[in-house]
């Protein structure tokens, strides 16, 4: 019997690379031939199976937005691909940020999102599967279909690489195609081989455990064991949860402000175990109760919400938004009460600061903020290391890596850094060795765009770190960064604004690949010492948009000091004598813009020495 099959990349609706030698791979035996049917114009080229694999040229198509059929034939059988256009393919990659879908950028203070109304922006998500056998590489993906912007109902799409998308669309009128090789915490390193990864001795000790024959399976055994048993012992240990639930309270409590970090209670320093809160709040008779919405921020770290019993909604981790829409029937008029079972593994956890706590009814919403009770259920040690596969280096590279290599892409877009910020000094060369690395098995200098961090507090001075090398890595040939400064949430690792992110992407692509200007980064390219202070010149015009910035500062023999800034003739003046250094937004809670180029492009944040 015959074996036929295409590899699944290579499927309807898929964007194919115009321009470029695109070819089609699968799994087959015998000869093959294909034909690309458009305006009964047929055209055709073969090749011979061999040791299971075929390969098979794609004759070159117009990005003119009308469909192609190709038709391909082993034998008897007849593999027909329809909907395929020729356009612009991106590789899109990185960690949680670039995988966010657009589902997780709904606000319920915005509304809905909208699905996108393109159907030639299309996006194909590799399937997440991770491997830490060196040596192993994946001949193709597995899983996984083209998706068209305008039929995503269900919002999979990454978001950022979707607005991306949808403003190049609009700007170049070619369909745009997405192969999303994202996943949530990869490392830098993950997309290495380890061979590549050696060449990094601060490693090896990583290195060395990860390759161990078994590692994977080992360490999901050990983590759903050490997340199993911590969870039975809260659950057993619990003794007043269901009397919570149908209504009985305890006898004693203790009140708290919400919201607030558990550690700040008294007693409460690095807490792990389980707490229940409660607390009551009132529906005027007159609110309609079809239209409700428990918002609950984001909590630290799992949680289950019962109003008046029953049950609200639950999260299983710390980073989803708590948006839980409540059922007919379980809010009333007059007085509700609301519990909330807190679970914290690692001594780290409570409600958000800054993040809205309340219960929307239609327009109106009643506050939950405030004063709370709360009871500790059960107080126990923190649960043993459950380890995040996807974080650790070469588990992105055999099978969501290596089958990009053989794929024609018009460039790489790539939001990633989070999880190497503890280590930001080895970040700069792990990037550049991944570039060159990924340009040398693809065979051509693929053009790539980096997303510089943006906002958010609890990232610290590694958080800076990482920007300052995701910076100086645009001096890699072929590459440029796209700015974030205001476009995060401090206290959110995951900020939905990936519009903002998109249109800084797309500026990115025009300039680097399509020619519409200058690429770099608007970071300054003349530091100088005057008689009136330290001069900071740039590739175009910069303003001010915040005249009282603190986010400039300069370095003298007596440390770094904040100085103040005007507008020179395009340039930037900091008041102050001799320094060495100039930083400027050195704080991962920089949080909005205070310098712009004439193009409206954002100056990034920046340590430089004198130039």
């Amino acid at each position: 019997m015959i074996t036929f099959k295409a590899d699944d990349i290579f499927s309807d609706g898929m964007i194919l690379q115009r321009d470029a030698e695109n070819y089609i791979t699968g799994d087959g035996e015998g000869e093959i031939t294909l034909t690309l049917e458009r305006d009964d114009r047929i055209c055709g080229r073969s090749r011979i199976a061999a040791d299971g694999r075929w390969r098979i040229a794609v004759p070159a198509g117009k990005a003119d937005c009308l469909p192609y059929t190709i038709n391909i034939r082993c034998g008897s059988l007849m593999l027909v691909i329809s909907d395929v256009y020729f356009g612009d393919v991106f590789h899109i990659t990185g960690q949680s940020n670039m995988e966010l879908p657009m589902s997780r950028t709904y606000s319920p203070f915005i509304g809905p999102v909208p699905v996108g109304p393109e159907e030639l922006v299309r996006e194909y998500r590799v399937p997440i599967k991770l491997c830490f056998e060196a040596g192993r590489e994946a001949r193709k993906f597995e899983g996984g279909s083209w998706v068209r912007a305008c039929d995503d109902k269900e919002l999979e799409m990454s978001a950022a690489g979707y607005h991306f998308a949808s403003r190049l669309f609009k700007e170049i009128g070619v369909p745009i195609g997405l192969v999303n090789t994202s996943a949530g915490g990869s490392a830098i390193e993950g997309r290495l081989p380890a061979e590549v990864i050696r060449e990094f001795p601060e490693l090896d000790p990583v290195t060395d455990k990860v390759t161990a024959e078994g590692y994977m399976e080992r360490t999901e055994q050990e983590g759903a064991k050490n997340e199993r048993e911590w969870n039975e012992k809260v659950n057993k240990g619990d003794s007043i949860g269901s009397d919570i639930i149908k209504g009985k309270y305890p006898d004693t409590s203790n009140k708290c402000t919400v919201p607030l970090a558990v550690n700040s209670l008294p007693d409460m320093d690095h807490f792990s175990g389980r707490i229940w809160f409660w607390r009551d709040f009132e529906i005027s008779r007159d609110t309609p109760l079809d239209d409700a919405m428990l918002i609950l921020g984001t909590l630290t770290d799992a949680d289950t919400a019962y109003i008046n019993g029953k049950l609200a909604g639950s999260t299983g981790y710390l980073y989803p938004p708590r948006y839980y829409r409540l059922s007919d029937g379980i809010l009333k008029t007059g007085t509700n009460r609301i519990a909330v079972c807190l679970d914290i593994n690692s001594g780290d956890g409570g409600f958000t600061e800054g993040k809205r706590f309340c219960v929307k009814l239609g327009d109106e919403c009643v506050d939950l903020s405030g004063e709370w009770n709360y009871a500790v259920a059960v107080r126990t040690e923190m649960r043993k290391p459950v380890v995040f596969l996807p974080s650790i280096e070469l588990a992105e590279y055999a099978y969501m890596t290596v089958p990009a290599y053989k794929l024609a892409f018009k460039g790489m877009l790539i939001y990633q850094g989070e999880t190497n910020m503890g280590q930001p000094h080895l970040y700069g060369d792990l990037f550049a060795r991944f570039v060159e690395y990924y340009r040398q098995r693809c065979g051509y200098d693929i053009p790539v765009i980096s997303v510089q961090l943006p906002n958010w507090t609890p990232g610290g001075e590694g958080w800076v770190g990482i920007r300052q090398k995701q910076l100086e890595c645009c001096a890699l040939p072929g590459t440029t960064m796209a700015v974030t400064l205001g476009m995060g949430e401090n206290n959110d690792l995951h900020p939905i604004d990936k519009a903002s992110v998109g249109a800084a992407l797309c500026d990115c692509a025009l300039r680097l690949i399509y020619g519409e200007g200058d690429p770099r980064p608007l970071s300054p390219v003349s530091i100088k010492q005057t008689g009136s202070g330290i001069r900071l010149d740039f590739a175009e015009k910069v303003h001010l948009t915040d005249p009282d910035t603190d986010y400039f500062e300069v370095h003298d023999k007596d440390g770094w000091k904040k100085v103040t800034v005007t507008e020179e003739n395009g340039g930037i003046l900091l008041s102050c004598g001799a320094a060495d250094k100039v930083r400027y937004a050195w704080r991962p809670d920089a949080d909005k813009p205070s310098a712009v180029g004439s193009s409206g492009r954002l100056v990034p944040c920046f340590e430089k020495e004198m130039i």
